[in-house]
């Protein structure tokens, strides 16, 4: 239901709007065709595209307008051909806003490519940090030696990003056009506008009528005079010896191609016009007239040779991998040795304090027994 409303809607202010003079009728043609404009895509489609002020501009210094720089600067610019129909730039937009609502172009935005933000590659290296949490010592370790060689890769790459990025910063991006849900006109550079209307020009309708001529001849050819249609005949043998010509040319090539690879076992690639079936121009289908490739016995050294070099550094590799393993190990064994030696420190430590203690509480009872004793004197003795 909303969208049947929608587009009763729409029809109603397509009816509202009034009908272009012919005045506005020639103004927009004129708008059309020399206002600036540029290619892009929309909705798959190839349209042409222009800015709000480049459009204002067109229309300030066209013949309709008493705003040009001829006017201000004191010419005369009168015409009884084109009346005067912008005084100003406000006149100018209330004209491209009346070209909007009779569908004449459609208001747009640029929808750039967006790239990897950078939230994806911390989220991913976060992940990396939680799972080294569950990984065992030994294993952590291997990869702390990896990922330092990692790192030095990394700081590399990372300068050539950079290079490619300042490169990129030149280069144009790329984006594509959607439409947009407010449909009004803004004097804006960035404001952008696609080109619905397009009007017949003079060329296309030369173009059409000599096409209807032809067409005409054509189907007269019987009424034409004996001596033409000898000519034409001739010349339709002379461009279908030439058309077949060609499609031989096309097989022998082939033919000729895996008769010497089939002769030579693969080692000798002979081509006959190589760019005949390209996609390129006539003349340079025949460029080069043919191209020959030969595989030597230095070809097949040179990748014996990478195929050596190759296992070398991977025979070269496991070995740091064993060496790096068994350091490890014996890490790992001499950590084992220390904590152990620690520990019979440690109880050795606690059983000397232990008898310690003992000695001091076997002291403890003697002075005690020491102060139950008193002296006396000889007066006291003498009494008891």
């Amino acid at each position: 239901m909303s969208d049947n409303r929608k587009k009763s809607r729409r029809r109603r202010s397509i009816d509202d709007t009034p009908e272009l003079t012919p005045i506005e009728k020639s103004i927009a043609k004129h708008l059309r065709f020399q206002c600036p404009t540029k290619k892009g895509i929309l909705m798959g489609m190839q349209v042409v595209y222009f800015n709000g002020t480049k459009a204002v501009e067109c229309l300030t210094e066209s013949k309709w307008s008493s705003i040009t720089a001829k006017a201000l600067a004191g010419e005369s610019t009168k015409d009884s051909k084109h009346p005067i129909c912008f005084s100003s730039k406000h006149d100018a937009v209330q004209m491209l806003r009346k070209f909007l609502d009779n569908e004449m172009f459609r208001r747009v935005v640029k929808v750039y490519k967006e790239e990897k933000s950078s939230s994806e590659q911390t989220s991913s290296n976060v992940a990396g940090d939680t799972s080294q949490s569950n990984t065992p010592r030994a294993v952590r370790q291997r990869k702390t030696k990896s990922t330092a060689t990692n790192e030095s890769t990394t700081t590399t790459t990372t300068a050539k990003d950079d290079d490619s990025k300042e490169k990129d910063k030149g280069k144009k991006k790329k984006f594509k056009f959607e439409l947009h849900d407010d449909q009004t006109f803004i004097d804006s550079i960035n404001e952008f506008y696609v080109w619905i209307y397009s009007p017949t020009t003079i060329k296309q309708y030369i173009m059409g009528a000599l096409l209807v001529i032809g067409c005409i001849g054509v189907c007269l050819f019987p009424l034409w005079p004996a001596e033409v249609r000898t000519g034409v005949y001739y010349l339709s043998m002379v461009l279908a010896s030439l058309l077949g010509l060609l499609l031989s040319l096309a097989v022998i090539k082939y033919i000729i191609f895996a008769g010497v690879w089939l002769l030579t076992m693969g080692k000798i690639k002979f081509w006959l016009l190589p760019n005949l079936t390209e996609d390129v121009g006539f003349i340079e289908s025949f460029i080069p007239l043919y191209t020959l490739d030969v595989t030597t016995k230095k070809k097949t050294n040179k990748t014996d040779e990478e195929k050596k070099e190759n296992d070398e550094q991977e025979i070269t590799n496991k070995k740091e991998d064993l060496n790096e393993e068994n350091k490890t190990t014996i890490e790992s064994n001499i950590i084992g040795h220390t904590e152990s030696e620690q520990d019979d420190d440690d109880k050795e430590k606690t059983s000397r304090s232990s008898s310690l203690d003992e000695v001091d509480d076997g002291n403890k009872p003697q002075k005690s027994s020491d102060e139950d004793f008193e002296v006396l004197s000889k007066d006291e003795l003498e009494t008891k």
